[in-house]
């Protein structure tokens, strides 16, 4: 997608809607980091196309069995939907590779559109087939939630899965999910249980016709600080039924994010082992001028909701904090409270040099390490950091570090493919977001500048050195902000 396709009335409209919250500034650095992603993605369509899975690899999936078949259940929530899209989407379910599946339709529409594309793309199937299609017209239009707690209701899978009414499944996303479920599963003498109680898949969006592909989004591993800033997980989510019902399902008063309290109330109950994450696009969510997908503004009460299912999941969990929205529609920023924790501040050198002895002595329950080049720019930045490094499995944080130029410095680091800490958005614009915000949000990291960062105390380990423990996660919040002052120095990082 260039600049030509960037310049029409909608999107015009989004810059002057985006101008308006945020000023001249910002919105010309969001018009060219966006112009700049859209080249990015120039040829993505291609790849989309030119990686569809053959006939060979479609038939050696469909003729794979595996110890236990799980079936899934596809929630469908319809409303007026338009006929040829719902075809297409009833075309990619009936083209799953893996065959256990039933798709679960509740109809909310104002009229008989619906059952009547269902009845007729349902005439001219086997009865076998046929009876996986399951059709309920539901007596009003319950909203976006209770139209999606009509398809639960009719949910006799063992897992389920959402599915907008629009939307496109790869053929093999079903088989892809199962592949997963087969390598969880665990025995218990004669008893057999899976490890893994939620998946999710990467996804992008697509257009009307279903030829043009865009916006990829590349989910990391579950991250629930990630999640609290913003529903990254959205589609493809499957999770056990069970959980789904002892969630109870899908609450009105979120509708517009009814899928993001949705995903909070059921990610609860687990540990985040029992959630994968499949790194490969299994849902073309579609792209229209009426859908959030393409034109955020369209539903401002969708993010309003948004930021009260993040302040309902932090209540339940009994975590003491604000949520606050940022300059990005439903991207929000989580502020915890602290106990006012006593706080030591040390250069890098001390920290390097400390002794077991010297480490022991100290009274303070948080260390916050600084190189002597580095210069805050938010003023209270320990109270931010401190905040962050009061809950539990929290062992580290660090903020937003610029270099002299004003560019990225630091936002964390992450493993690479080869295993090696890769610092994310290093020279990257200072007042770009990064890919989908991310620089902007917090979210968790793989390691953090050696010489910008907070520690709790009793997540070190100490041997010949201190050591940051394994037991616990490392936090990038970039709402503390710091400036390098002098020339990077050879990397040193935690």
């Amino acid at each position: 997608m260039g600049i030509n396709d960037r310049l029409n009335q909608l999107n015009l409209k989004r810059a002057l809607s985006y101008l308006k919250r945020n000023g001249v500034g910002k919105t010309y650095y969001k018009v060219m980091e966006r112009l700049d992603r859209d080249n990015d993605e120039a040829d993505y369509t291609e790849k989309v196309i030119s990686g569809r899975l053959s006939g060979e690899e479609l038939q050696r999936q469909r003729r794979k069995s595996f110890f236990h078949n799980y079936r899934f259940s596809l929630l469908v929530p319809a409303y007026n939907t338009d006929p040829r899209l719902l075809r297409q989407m009833m075309d990619s379910v009936m083209a799953q590779t893996y065959p256990f599946w039933e798709l679960c339709i509740a109809d909310g529409s104002d009229t008989d559109d619906v059952k009547e594309t269902v009845a007729e793309y349902c005439a001219g199937l086997k009865e076998e087939i046929r009876s996986k299609i399951r059709y309920q017209r539901l007596n009003r239009n319950r909203g976006i939630a209770g139209n999606s707690n009509g398809a639960l209701v009719m949910a006799t899978g063992d897992y389920v899965g959402l599915l907008d009414h629009d939307d496109i499944l790869t053929p093999d996303a079903l088989f892809s999910i199962m592949e997963v479920l087969d390598t969880g599963m665990e025995r218990d003498g004669n008893i057999y249980s899976n490890r893994y109680k939620a998946v999710y898949s990467d996804e992008d969006k697509t257009d009307l016709e279903c030829t043009r592909f865009f916006d990829h989004h590349v989910k990391p591993d579950f991250d629930i600080d990630l999640l609290r800033s913003n529903n990254y997980i959205c589609h493809f989510f499957v999770v056990r039924t069970q959980i789904a019902r002892r969630a109870g399902g899908f609450r009105s008063e979120y509708n517009g994010a009814q899928d993001h309290d949705f995903i909070f109330r059921c990610v609860e109950q687990l540990e985040p082992p029992e959630i994968y994450h499949i790194p490969r696009v299994l849902y073309h969510w579609r792209s229209t001028p009426q859908s959030t997908a393409e034109n955020p503004d369209n539903k401002l009460y969708a993010y309003e909701a948004g930021k009260r299912a993040v302040r309902a999941h932090l209540e339940r969990i009994k975590l003491k904090a604000s949520v606050t929205d940022t300059s990005h529609l439903g991207f929000f920023r989580v502020r915890y409270e602290t106990d006012d924790q006593g706080v030591k501040i040390m250069t890098k050198d001390e920290w390097d040099y400390l002794t077991k002895e010297t480490f022991d002595s100290i009274e303070e329950d948080y260390i916050m390490i600084l190189g002597r080049d580095i210069e805050p720019l938010t003023g209270d930045y320990i109270s931010e950091l401190a905040g962050m490094l009061s809950r539990t499995e929290v062992g580290a944080v660090g903020g937003k570090v610029f270099d002299r130029h004003g560019r990225i410095d630091s936002a964390g680091y992450m493993y690479d493919e080869e295993g090696k800490l890769k610092p994310l958005y290093r020279g990257m614009n200072g007042h770009y977001s990064g890919y989908l915000h991310r620089a902007s949000i917090q979210h968790r990291v793989d390691g953090l500048p050696g010489d910008c960062m907070m520690v709790k105390k009793e997540a070190v380990d100490f041997i010949d050195k201190p050591v940051l423990s394994d037991k616990y996660i490392t936090v990038y919040d970039p709402f503390a902000k710091f400036k390098r002052k002098g020339r990077r120095k050879p990397e040193n990082r935690a």
